[in-house]
């Protein structure tokens, strides 16, 4: 088919919905939300499980397909691939095929008959190919009004990069980053945390599929990356905020390192090793602490325990510290409910007030010397 006399491209036209096709590599499709396979049925169960299919199924019932915003399509074949508005297309698809609504377990409401002939023919805004509607697309999802999940985020600006790689006078991160909205400086760290997955799968060090949770909590690893504790970890280099992020950002010689971070942030299912990362808030610091002392590392490398390896990673001046308020604060709450001790129904609880008593008077006296070490000195 000539496309080019049929329907131009940028020249907004109509065109049947029998050829148009979805995006069966739409960037929303990561890791942990990818439809069972590239059949419409699956894609548009998908859609309807992430994105509210039911809402917009409904209205375009009652209300028909208003051509307000173009479809962005490109040509392949015979075909129009939908780059923009697939969740339209699922609506579509399922409003003028009910088999198809009753296979995907879509209920649809009766469609009046003056706004079914909507359903037929749609406007659609051809480009040449799949970089043609970056800008637009990019800005939408990126911080427009359907934001894709960070990971999808960090996917499209990666591909987009790795493509203007390839031209002689190709844009960079910062101006894609302009493109789409973001001033933050969030995409620059979200697109290294994509490199260093996709190095990791490239050189077999891990597999995502292989993570022990369902969700993948991509903003575990960005968020670490913005860290010097975690980038020293894996002998990453620092570079400016100006300069794009290294395609291969790990040295061939931390490649080990690399693994060991991964399994820590998402685990493993086939080795039976459960991520350490339960809370992101408090517990990335707390590795983060761990990562400055070698001798933590190694024991949460040997045992995968965060909480024993954050005392190893501990000044023993900061430990005494910590406990000595902790054990104030219990005995100050212990006393004030002293009246709850019941001899008969809690012996041994005697036996436990005479071992504080004693452990005290041992660290008082440890601490006595300690201060007359100090005066001597």
């Amino acid at each position: 088919m000539d496309w080019d006399k049929k329907l131009p491209l940028r020249d907004p036209q109509e065109v049947p919905v029998e050829l148009l096709d979805f995006d069966r590599h739409n960037p929303r499709f990561t890791p942990d939300k990818m439809p069972a396979d590239e059949s419409d049925e699956a894609i548009i169960e998908w859609l309807d499980k992430t994105s509210d299919l039911g809402e917009l199924v409904q209205s375009m019932a009652y209300n028909g397909y208003i051509s307000i915003e173009p479809m962005i399509v490109y040509a392949r074949g015979e075909r129009l691939i939908v780059l923009e508005g697939n969740r339209r297309l699922a609506a579509l698809k399922v409003l003028r095929n009910p088999e198809l609504a009753a296979t995907c377990r879509i209920s649809t409401p009766p469609v009046k008959d003056e706004v079914r002939p909507s359903f037929d023919n749609i406007l659609v805004f051809r480009v040449a190919d799949k970089d043609g509607a970056k800008d637009l697309i990019g800005f939408k999802h990126i911080n427009g009004p359907r934001a894709w999940d960070a990971y999808a985020k960090a996917l499209y600006a990666m591909h987009w990069l790795d493509s203007e790689r390839e031209k002689p006078n190709g844009i960079h991160l910062y101006e894609i980053a302009q493109r789409m909205g973001d001033k933050h400086d969030t995409l620059r760290r979200m697109v290294t945390a994509a490199y260093v997955i996709r190095q990791a799968e490239e050189e077999g060090v891990y597999d995502l599929d292989d993570r022990t949770k369902r969700h993948f909590s991509f903003s575990h690893l960005y968020t670490a990356l913005s860290y010097p504790e975690f980038t020293s970890f894996l002998g990453m280099q620092r570079a400016s905020r100006s300069e794009d992020p290294d395609p291969r950002p790990i040295p061939d010689g931390k490649l080990d390192e690399l693994k060991q971070l991964l399994f820590w942030l998402y685990g493993s299912r086939k080795q039976d090793v459960e991520p350490v990362i339960a809370s992101q808030a408090k517990d990335l610091n707390r590795l983060k602490q761990v990562l400055s002392a070698p001798a933590a590392v190694r024991e949460l490398t040997e045992r995968g325990d965060l909480d024993a390896a954050v005392v190893t990673a501990t000044p023993v001046s900061n430990l005494f510290a910590r406990n000595l308020v902790d054990a104030s604060a219990s005995l100050k709450i212990a006393l004030e409910n002293v009246t709850g001790y019941d001899p008969e129904e809690q012996p041994d609880l005697f036996q436990f007030a005479d071992l504080c008593l004693k452990r005290s008077d041992t660290i008082l006296g440890a601490m006595e010397r300690q201060q007359g070490k100090s005066k001597k000195s």
